[in-house]
């Protein structure tokens, strides 16, 4: 059984059911950097996003899979009001700072109004290879894209961001390295 982290904001449960065809998902997937100021994203669609990128699925692995099963991926998600971590053996975020650091995530002002961006963190004590990382990042910002076509909801990923200011923002260790951030909205 998983532990539930204290002060840890319990997501709904994921849907893992149902859906539009994969086919069909993949012929929809595109990236939006058009995003309305305002919009909200549904506590249900990013816990079912969250677990579409890293979640735990039915035998207990997670929903990509990494190389030498190192399980180096960490997600972060920025909000208007805060910056949480992923903790996706209990479906929880964690708040690691309060207040509105979507700025720090982007280079491009459409993020900065957007109400959902995931950074993607790797581990580097975990797995050093670059080249796996990218792998296990990759794949799961292809699942958070293939989530928001089936969804209605638009999906951008990025490799700007301020790169001084966003590890502080999420209070990364020496071994936390970041490689994209990827923006989600309506």
């Amino acid at each position: 059984m998983a532990s539930v982290t204290i002060n840890a904001e319990v997501l709904p449960q994921p849907n893992t059911t149902g859906g539009k065809p994969l086919m069909q998902v993949m012929n929809q997937r595109a990236s939006s950097r058009d995003y309305k100021q305002g919009m909200t994203v549904s506590k249900q669609d990013l816990s079912n996003m969250l677990w579409a990128a890293w979640g735990i699925t039915h035998d207990g692995k997670h929903t990509v899979a990494t190389a030498m099963n190192r399980q180096e991926l960490i997600l972060y998600v920025v909000t208007p009001t805060e910056v949480s971590r992923y903790n996706p053996e209990a479906n929880t975020l964690t708040t690691v700072n309060t207040g509105d650091y979507r700025k720090f995530s982007t280079m491009q002002d459409f993020a900065a109004i957007a109400p959902i961006n995931i950074v993607l963190v790797v581990d580097t004590s975990k797995q050093e290879r670059p080249e796996f990382q990218g792998y296990t990042a990759g794949a799961a910002s292809q699942n958070i894209y293939l989530y928001c076509a089936q969804a209605g909801l638009k999906s951008v990923v990025r490799a700007g961001f301020d790169r001084e200011n966003l590890p502080k923002a999420l209070k990364l260790s020496a071994n936390e390295r970041i490689l994209f951030v990827q923006t989600v909205g309506k």
